[in-house]
């Protein structure tokens, strides 16, 4: 094999690494992962305490029950492994879309909206009885 030969192959396969490693990098900094314990960009975050304190349950799409969801987060914040069902005392919507909370299961009961990029606490109507969220 010529030099030249050799070192277009030398080239072209460290562009295809390149290529590669630019890709893994790229599919590495999405964001709205869910279930981690750490509200991103394009979640929505119900949190134990009120002001967002706590351990938070973070969402990405609907869910109809709480009950089967757990406060996650780093190890020692309050509320960690407790249920979500019944116990979020504040919220923070990082999306770009409306959430509609409910205070039952299925989306039943009392209904509550929170809009884009809202975060606060929950009225008396609606912290601690959050059953299910849906976008």
């Amino acid at each position: 094999m010529s030099s030249n030969k050799v070192r277009r192959a030398v080239v072209m396969g460290m562009s295809l690494i390149a290529l590669g490693c630019g890709g893994l990098a790229t599919a590495g900094t999405a964001s709205a992962v869910g279930g981690n314990g750490y509200l991103e960009s394009g979640e929505f975050g119900e949190y134990y305490n009120s002001n967002q304190g706590g351990c938070v349950w973070d969402l990405v799409t609907e869910d109809s029950q709480f009950n089967n969801n757990w406060f996650v987060g780093p190890s020692g914040c309050a509320g960690r492994n407790v249920t979500v069902n019944d116990n979020t005392a504040s919220y923070w919507n990082r999306q770009g879309v409306t959430w509609d909370v409910y205070t039952d299961a299925n989306y039943g009961g009392v209904h509550g909206w929170i809009p884009a990029g809202n975060q606060g606490n929950y009225s008396s109507n609606f912290k601690n009885e959050v059953s299910s969220a849906k976008k």
